[in-house]
């Protein structure tokens, strides 16, 4: 990275992520965080904790919003103003410090790369080593494979999505534009549907559904997604899905939902939009989350939830009384004691 502090600000002020540039036009040689900030760096500021470090760092260029901006008296350093940092830090880093996915040792396309001859691969697409492509696969533009990741027939993938290595998305299901698949996810592998005898035996119930997964969408490693039974099991736009997340068959998640790490959803449940799932939060079947939910601590979701708030623990409770309950808890041992102790008062005065 090597650009001056007024270029950035031309580059992002159309969109508005930075309304202002003042101060020194200074050149930026990294984007660092607020602790190791030092000459020639970008640094971003959403609060004002961390400014006394960055004072006294000599940083070329502080991000800001207005309101810190007013506080700062340095002559040799640009002041960038953002309305949003942590927004403006997001789009900033982005275009000049992120890892460049077109740029591949192999190649555009690896000599040991597999696809059918009905595949048609755009002239911007980038298909690294061992990758496998189906039959009928249609690849959006600008597309990015990495090794040893396989694409059943049928697949859709669309125009810049990137799929990091040794992922698989199975056949028939359908990947938006600008999606992220990070390392060993799996997309589209079948439910689990199963029928047992009188000997409790089990045998395989066909899914012959697809998984769809929406625009913007990102996919942790590790994360597996079932295919629906007869339908689709759906990813919405917007969302984030974490490492190590189960999607059950038939699972529906609406529009800009995070779900985080080790998230797992039973099948046929359906989250609102902008619902957000803590780490090893737990979904039964058949369970609906209405729209704007917090589901916090390890939540174990029972039955549907009738009206949108933050809820934790399991079985899933409101917060306020879950945190009213874990106080009592934790004075478990202590009311305890004090109840024996009046239990045998009670019977002293009863003789």
């Amino acid at each position: 990275m090597d650009i001056l502090s007024s270029e950035i600000y031309q580059d992002f002020k159309q969109q508005g992520l930075i309304i202002g540039h003042s101060g020194t036009d200074n050149r930026v040689t990294g984007i660092v965080p607020a602790e190791a900030a030092g000459q020639g760096d970008l640094v971003f500021v959403e609060h004002e904790k961390y400014l006394s470090d960055v004072l006294e760092s000599g940083v070329a260029a502080i991000v800001t919003t207005q309101a810190i901006a007013a506080t700062i008296q340095l002559d040799n350093t640009a002041i960038l103003l953002a309305p949003n940092v942590r927004m403006a830090m997001a789009y900033i880093r982005q275009k000049y410090v992120d890892r460049d996915v077109y740029h591949s040792e192999w190649g555009r396309i690896h000599v040991s790369a597999v696809m059918h001859e009905s595949v048609l691969v755009p002239d911007d697409a980038v298909i690294g080593p061992g990758v496998v492509i189906g039959e009928n696969v249609q690849l959006g533009a600008a597309v990015v494979i990495m090794a040893n990741t396989v694409i059943e027939f049928d697949a859709v993938i669309g125009a810049r999505t990137v799929i990091y290595p040794s992922c698989v998305v199975s056949y028939d299901c359908h990947i938006g534009e600008d999606c992220i698949l990070k390392a060993g996810c799996v997309i589209g592998s079948d439910g689990q549907g199963f029928a047992q005898d009188e000997q409790f035996h089990h045998h395989r119930i066909p899914q012959t559904g697809r998984v769809v997964i929406g625009n913007k969408v990102v996919i942790g490693s590790v994360t597996t997604i079932d295919r629906a039974t007869y339908t689709e099991t759906k990813v919405h736009d917007g969302c984030i899905v974490d490492a190590q997340c189960h999607l059950a068959h038939n699972v529906i998640i609406e529009e800009d939902c995070i779900l985080v790490a080790q998230t797992g959803i039973a099948g046929s449940s359906h989250f609102g939009k902008r619902v957000i799932a803590s780490g090893q939060t737990g979904i039964l079947d058949h369970v609906h989350i209405p729209d704007d939910t917090m589901l916090l601590h390890r939540a174990g979701v029972h039955s549907s939830i009738k009206k949108s708030g933050i809820y934790a623990y399991g079985p899933a409770q409101p917060f306020k009384k879950y945190t009213k309950n874990i106080a009592v808890f934790q004075r478990l041992s202590e009311v305890w004691t004090r109840l024996k102790r009046l239990e045998k008062q009670v019977a002293e005065l009863s003789k």
